[in-house]
């Protein structure tokens, strides 16, 4: 059977690319990704007759209103389906393995950790062309990224429609959580062959864990450069040290992770490692108390005849690496430079969140839309003023 799934899979794959069809792009860190997939055993190892797994699909269908679902992984040329909701027995034996280069989840390697949302297959242009060789084929497809805590893409949970339709965003967030219980569970119960993340970075270790999604929190002064020239290097360091101080107390306050202070930027993260669906919101109300702080503390200096503070705020929400270094707790990924962006694109006194972070908070805020807002490094984004 395997013989018979490789050589109608490789004829698919040759009449699909005659027609126009376009495979995914390779990752840039492949190699690497390969690694951690041998690593884990994803491939090696019968999921299916695990209990801890074998209900996941079926809760992921359930949770969607949708009549399939999957756990996909990855090699370098072929999709394996380890375990299955909704799929009859000749469809399950035939897609138990598939050419990479015609499956839909090979394009969720490489989709800067995001999910992928086809509301309809057979118009897609990534997905078509294979559509018209098996229009069988489920019309709807909503993938997750099945991220290792070493942050590398090996495969997806996704659940599939037999006809088009949408998913809210509360329906693929909680797909998203599924698929990283699904992750945690694998990862942290099988510690006969899953080492410890261990890198040497300047003498450093880094003890590192990927989270799919968190907020961030960056936060700078405006014409700081002006007041280092105006002030007493004592007496700025006072000043920054009264409003970091009160910083700390209301990251505490709503339950948020203080990251570090560079200078005069204050970074801070919600969903590290409590994993809280409401981090974004809890984030942006300490962004808004932040900037209450600062003009109280504004009202004291001019009592006193000195120029007021102002602080400019960005939000975002994404994935990131967190973890501990020797000397102290540390953030990375693109995640974090979308919020150093939306900070200094901001304006002052008020806080700049991405799409991302007004999808994951209530419609009980109000916000003030930005269109085409140049991002260093980033392109043009909306982006949203929280009243």
């Amino acid at each position: 059977m395997g013989f018979v799934r490789t050589f109608i899979g490789k004829k698919l794959v040759s009449y699909a690319k005659n027609a126009g069809h376009k495979p995914a792009e390779i990752p840039s860190n492949e190699i690497e990704r390969l690694k951690d997939l041998k690593r884990l055993k994803l491939i090696e190892k019968n999921i299916k007759k695990d209990k801890r797994f074998s209900s996941f699909p079926k809760l992921a269908a359930v949770i969607t209103d949708c009549n399939q679902s999957a756990i996909h992984i990855i090699d370098n040329d072929t999709l394996h389906c380890k375990v299955s909701f909704g799929k009859d027995l000749i469809t399950e034996v035939m897609t138990k393995e598939a050419p990479r280069d015609l499956t839909i989840c090979s394009h969720v390697l490489n989709n800067n950790s995001k999910p992928i949302i086809i509301n309809d297959v057979s118009i897609d242009d990534r997905t078509k062309h294979v559509f018209a060789l098996s229009p069988g084929f489920p019309r709807f497809y909503a993938g997750s990224p099945i991220i290792s805590k070493r942050g590398f893409t090996l495969g997806t949970f996704c659940v599939f429609n037999e006809q088009p339709k949408e998913l809210d965003h509360s329906k693929i967030d909680a797909l998203r959580m599924l698929t990283d219980q699904f992750v945690e569970i694998y990862e942290s119960t099988n510690g006969d062959y899953v080492e410890e993340e261990m890198v040497n970075v300047e003498k450093e270790k880094i003890v590192g864990e990927y989270f799919s999604v968190a907020t961030i929190l960056f936060s700078d002064f405006v014409g700081f450069t002006k007041k280092t020239e105006q002030l007493e290097p004592g007496e700025l360091i006072e000043i920054l040290d009264s409003f970091f101080t009160g910083f700390d107390k209301i990251m505490d306050r709503f339950d948020l992770r203080k990251v570090k202070t560079i200078g005069d930027a204050y970074m801070a993260v919600g969903g590290v490692p409590d994993l809280n669906s409401n981090h974004a919101e809890r984030t942006v109300l300490a962004a808004k108390e932040m900037i209450n702080f600062v003009k109280g503390l504004n009202y004291q200096h001019q009592a006193l005849g000195n120029e007021p503070w102002y602080i400019r705020i960005g939000v975002h929400t994404g994935p990131i690496i967190a973890g501990e270094t020797t000397s102290q707790f540390d953030i990375w990924g693109d995640s974090v430079n979308i919020a150093a962006r939306l900070e200094s694109s901001g304006k002052e006194m008020e806080v700049h969140c991405s799409e991302e972070t007004k999808a994951a908070i209530p419609d009980t805020f109000t916000f003030s839309e930005r269109k085409d807002v140049e991002l260093k490094g980033k392109g043009t984004l909306n982006t949203f003023i929280i009243k």
